[in-house]
């Protein structure tokens, strides 16, 4: 089978099959073959690295292979996908027939599906920041494969495991063509008695890490979830790796996915009240998302989870899209959201079926769509057909008993299919969609107010929900530049109380490391005179209390070990030089001991050299030679030189004494 993915290969290179075509052959290679990924990968470095072909051919070939396989790992994997809890399934579309209505009942158009389009720039988001450029994700280069970690690996990963000697795998919650999901035991919270030491863990699968660009996809899921701190949105906590596992830790919640109630609902509808306050912690959470640049992208009932107390939380931004992105912003990888242009039939518009860019209309359109089967009893608004195929059909949504007629006109305007005529602003469709004894949540929080008052009970609670809602204003401000706050924030962390630092920490995640990393440059960045490293270790140190298995901490860590290193083997090569040469004063050039031996008590105040007795000897011994020879004046310079290193010193206390005495005669 090898000798034929060569020969297609072969062929696409001589001109005699386009694109298309190659694309064709290798799909049907793949799903034949599983090892045909690495094979195609392993020739076409082979032809680079015998000069047959030039690198930006290989990045084209590369990049073709790479999406190819990835559609078929999909298809032919029929597991649930998932980013957390959901049931969606995940499969492949080339193109449009097969979309026409659906029976009720069947979830076909609820599966996201993979739709083949031509390839865009990546919008892709930047990950926690590093210490300096080298760490940045790069594209695929023709001579930089992904090598793999030389720590654990597991065959069977599942319950039992543990993964960074921390997290212990308790139950598989889920699988997905990208993802596992598992309950997790965090024995850190357990070593800190936290009530409550459970984590949800994402770990690639077998056959997503095929993908060539897999580690990078999970790593900007979670870097795009972390930059989203709001109630109604899961919490991602970090990621990581152990071994070859790549995983990513998130908040472990309890409850079900949206798409699980709204099956239950037609024999039990939710009332208006509930449906309402479902759809209105929706809105609050996605409204959230936009404003931080993010379109969802595949916003469904399966990426929604309602949690026992009643609360929402949206999931799955791992193909979320940039709205906007300036140049320097920019980033380009091997995993494109863009390229691969997953869709939910059910819930997608057709400006995201025919790949164009995304649009926070797109997002309301699926939130709509999951309204209107809440307050329909489960009953999608267009029988789950694909959008595109909606004006064709003349389908129109049914109104819903109860509904006021504001409230009507706010839905049905946004289930257009016509992108321009749809609502533009989430917020507009959460304030057309609430009833009108709750206009704003300021009504809501005297009456809450007043409740308690009245009762003479619950004021403690009322206290502490107002606290926090303070603690998230707080956020809000310093991700809006407010560096004064920042500072005074950050160092009065400790002194918070757990709940309120978790908060904290969590939402201004990004912004706290990429202080201390800033700040850790400000000291100790030897190329530009900085030298202060045990200021950069003690910062280090404080950030890695609030965030301990940080991959961009740790990455900082490293770097500025190394380049420690390579200060002090500098300074000690220096050291040795100068004293075999006994440039021991300070001379016109500056090479002598006296520039060295300061820069090495900066760097490292308890460096052995720095207590060395053979120095003091040599300054003691250079000194007398100069006293016999009656250069008094060079002697003292010496002495003095060696007392500046060595105060303590007695002997060279006793000469100066004489030299002094010396000069006074």
């Amino acid at each position: 089978m090898s000798e034929v993915c060569q020969s297609l290969i072969n062929d696409y290179l001589a001109g005699s099959l386009n694109l298309s075509d190659l694309e064709e052959g290798l799909a049907s290679l793949f799903d034949a073959m599983p090892n045909g990924h690495a094979d195609a990968q392993n020739y076409l470095q082979t032809l680079y690295t015998e000069d047959k072909i030039d690198s930006d051919g290989f990045t084209e070939i590369s990049q073709v292979i790479s999406k190819v396989n990835i559609q078929s790992t999909l298809r032919n994997n029929q597991e649930t996908d998932i980013s957390y809890f959901g049931e969606d399934q995940t499969m492949h579309l080339t193109d449009l027939s097969g979309l026409d209505a659906d029976i009720e009942g069947d979830d076909a158009n609820d599966k996201t599906v993979i739709v083949s389009i031509g390839q865009r720039d990546s919008e892709v988001d930047v990950s926690e920041p590093s210490l300096d450029a080298r760490d940045e994700l790069s594209p695929i280069s023709p001579k930089i494969i992904e090598k793999p970690h030389k720590s654990a690996h597991y065959e069977n990963l599942g319950p039992g495991v543990t993964l960074k000697d921390r997290f212990v795998l308790l139950e598989k919650l889920g699988q997905g063509g990208m993802g596992v999901v598992f309950k997790a035991k965090d024995l850190l919270k357990v070593e800190a008695q936290d009530r409550d030491p459970y984590v949800a863990i994402k770990v690639l699968t077998d056959a997503f890490k095929k993908y060539s660009g897999s580690f990078i996809a999970l790593q900007r899921e979670a870097s795009k979830a972390q930059r989203l701190a709001h109630p109604n949105i899961a919490t991602v906590y970090d990621f990581d790796r152990d071994g070859n596992t790549v995983f990513m830790t998130m908040e472990f919640l309890q409850g079900k996915p949206l798409n699980q109630l709204i099956k239950e609902l037609a024999k039990k509808p939710l009332k208006l009240d509930h449906a309402l306050h479902i759809i209105e912690e929706l809105c609050s959470g996605l409204a959230y998302a936009h404003e931080k640049k993010l379109i969802h992208s595949d916003f469904k009932p399966g990426n929604c989870f309602l949690l026992n107390d009643g609360h929402v939380k949206l999931l799955d931004f791992g193909i979320a899209r940039a709205s906007t992105q300036t140049d320097e912003e920019r980033e380009t990888t091997m995993f494109d959201p863009a390229k691969l242009s997953a869709v939910t039939p059910a819930y997608a518009t057709p400006e995201m079926f025919a790949g164009m860019n995304p649009d926070p209309r797109d997002d309301i359109y699926g939130l709509a769509c999951v309204a209107y089967q809440l307050l329909a009893g489960g009953k999608h608004p267009y029988n789950k057909v694909a959008s595109p195929k909606i004006k064709e059909l003349g389908i129109k949504p049914k109104p819903i008993k109860g509904l006021n007629r504001r409230q009507q006109k706010t839905l049905m305007k946004a289930l257009t299919v016509t992108r321009e005529d749809r609502i533009a602003d989430v917020d507009k469709f959460a304030e057309g969609m609430r009833s009108k004894k709750s206009h704003t949540k300021t009504i809501l929080l005297v009456t809450l107010f007043i409740a308690v008052i009245g009762a003479g009970i619950g004021y403690k609670p009322f206290l502490a929900f107002r606290e926090e809602q303070a603690i998230h204003d707080k956020i809000q401000q310093i991700k809006a530049g407010d560096k004064a706050l920042m500072i005074e924030t950050i160092w009065s962390l400790d002194q918070l109380e757990p709940e309120q630092q978790k908060i904290i920490s969590v939402g201004l995640r990004r912004e706290i490391i990429t202080f201390y990393r800033d700040r850790i440059r400000s000291v100790f960045r030897p190329k530009e005179g900085l030298y202060d490293y045990p200021q950069a270790q003690s910062l280090l140190a404080q950030a890695k209390r609030h965030y301990p298995d940080s991959v961009a901490l740790s990455t900082i860590e490293d770097q500025v070990k190394e380049q420690h290193d390579r200060l002090m083997n500098s300074l000690v090569s220096l050291y040795k030089r100068y004293v075999k040469e006994k440039k021991l004063v300070k001379t016109q050039s500056g090479e002598d001991l006296t520039t060295v031996m300061p820069l090495i008590k900066r760097v490292d105040p308890k460096h052995y050299l720095l207590k060395d007795k053979a120095l003091s000897d040599l300054y003691l011994s250079e000194a007398e030679k100069l006293i016999a020879r009656r250069k008094y004046k060079d002697a003292s310079n010496y002495i003095v030189t060696g007392l500046k290193m060595f105060p303590d010193d007695t002997r060279l206390q006793s000469l100066n004494k004489q030299i002094n005495a010396q000069f006074q005669d």
